[in-house]
């Protein structure tokens, strides 16, 4: 389906920025060491709620109007003046907090990380996202992380430099701002007058998009920050050591479904069918993904995070195999998720986080003072499972009929396979093993029909005969 081609398209660029961003949070561990690491992690995860108390949902929200074909210029009128409104007070609510931070050198890498509020207020990468302008939307990401990654390798280089590693993320940000700016102006030309009016309207649709995207963020790192307070800062760095793999991995799947969102709410509006045969397919494309995730990174994590980090951050090796697993219900509940969105359901998924997010908040609770990273990432791990029933629940009873576990049998058949086959080559060096296990998997998921893989063998086959022909 050509429609998928485009969001692949941002997807494949969204990877090789985080890619990049992954392989500088590496350096960035070895050099700082574990206590200042997680001083950065620390900082970075207090950090997420305020980038999205300055975006309100906005984002989402005007990605989606523009999909829906509304002025582009009049949005950008009022979006821009409200996030920047938004962040002025995100920025000030950071400043309060700062007595509830002990240490000076977290305030410090805190206040310099809060002015990316502001570059994030005036991006406009919302805009070429609801055009579906996806390369343009790629070259942005991928330039903003070459200039924080090069900047980083270049100017850090001990633990004392942490406190330059905020304005260099700020350089990155500034330089994607600057490439969406110009690109708007040259395609667009100059933006209407910013105006304030009807703010009351958009914050009703915004803010429950935003209430949702504030709840899975809770679920992605609430326990950062309790366990930044509860048992400092060498205890952050070991669990957001375990959380680096899983968010190089989510990287693709995230940016994939960024770019559905606008994909699904114009076809929601144009044609149902094709919606729904739309959720159906990406459903089966993410399950493919998905399963993998989880069986790699429970076999794979011990040599994993010693290649990567070093003998230091053992301790991030069980919390990598639980959360290898949590990585998989994030990836299978996106398209629920952005289908929602797109039929203009967000309601549903913020009662569907709402539930997660209360038992991830409790769980931890009750898990982290007992078992420390290793109850954290349980307790992610068990709330994103119930995110995902959730989800599968109400969209299937609230908009169409459709069973996930019927999607999942052929996936799974295979993805045990998978399994003996690492458990068979634990001898070989990692990289080879996860070849070997891929292979394994792709073959077996051919031989048992699975339609997405057996059309993807089959095309490859034709096109290879085809160019023997020619």
């Amino acid at each position: 389906m050509k429609l998928f081609h485009n969001i692949f398209r941002l997807a494949a660029g969204d990877f090789l920025a985080k890619t990049l961003y992954f392989v500088t949070f590496i350096y960035l561990a070895r050099v700082l060491g574990v206590a200042t690491y997680g001083t950065l992690e620390f900082a970075l995860s207090i950090l997420s709620y305020f980038l999205l108390l300055g975006d309100g949902g906005l984002e989402v929200w005007a990605t989606r109007e523009v999909a829906h074909g509304k002025s582009v210029a009049q949005l950008v009128a009022q979006v821009v003046p409200l996030q920047l409104l938004l962040a002025s007070v995100a920025y000030l609510t950071l400043w309060a907090i700062l007595p509830t931070l002990a240490h000076s050198n977290l305030q410090i890498v805190v206040l310099l990380l809060g002015l990316t509020l502001l570059s994030q207020a005036v991006n406009l990468r919302w805009v070429f996202m609801g055009r579906e302008q996806m390369a343009q939307v790629s070259k942005g990401l991928i330039i903003a992380q070459l200039l924080f990654s090069v900047s980083v390798f270049t100017l850090i280089h001990k633990p004392e430099d942490v406190v330059w590693v905020p304005l260099l993320r700020l350089v990155g940000d500034l330089g994607m701002v600057i490439y969406f700016g110009r690109l708007f102006w040259k395609l667009y030309g100059k933006p209407s007058k910013f105006t304030l009016r009807g703010i009351p309207g958009i914050l009703r649709s915004s803010l429950t998009i935003g209430a949702a995207h504030w709840l899975g963020l809770m679920s992605y790192n609430f326990d950062s920050v309790l366990l930044g307070f509860w048992l400092g800062t060498t205890a952050v760095g070991w669990y957001n050591v375990a959380y680096r793999p899983i968010t190089a991995v989510l990287a693709m799947p995230v940016s994939y479904f960024l770019g559905l969102l606008p994909v699904l709410a114009r076809t929601y509006r144009e044609n149902q069918g094709v919606f729904y045969e739309m959720v159906l397919r990406s459903l089966r494309l993410m399950t493919l993904v998905a399963l993998p995730v989880g069986v790699g990174g429970t076999l794979l994590a011990p040599a994993l995070i010693n290649f990567l980090f070093g003998p230091t951050y053992a301790n991030s090796v069980l919390p990598l195999q639980i959360l290898a697993w949590s990585a998989t219900f994030v990836i299978l509940r996106g398209t629920y998720r952005q289908a929602l969105n797109a039929v203009g359901r967000p309601d549903l998924d913020l009662r569907c986080a709402s539930l997660s997010i209360a038992t991830n908040v409790g769980l931890n609770f009750l898990l982290i003072p007992s078992y420390g990273i290793n109850g954290a990432a349980l307790a992610t791990l068990l709330s994103d499972a119930l995110w995902l029933a959730a989800l599968s629940y109400y969209f299937h009873h609230k908009v169409a009929p459709l069973q996930l576990r019927s999607i999942l049998l052929q996936p799974a058949a295979a993805a045990t396979i998978m399994a003996g086959s690492l458990l068979l080559t634990q001898s070989l060096f990692w990289m080879v093993q996860a070849l070997i296990g891929g292979v394994v998997y792709l073959a077996v998921l051919v031989m048992l029909g699975e339609s997405e893989t057996r059309a993807f063998w089959d095309n490859g086959r034709t096109r290879l005969f085809r160019s023997y022909s020619a």
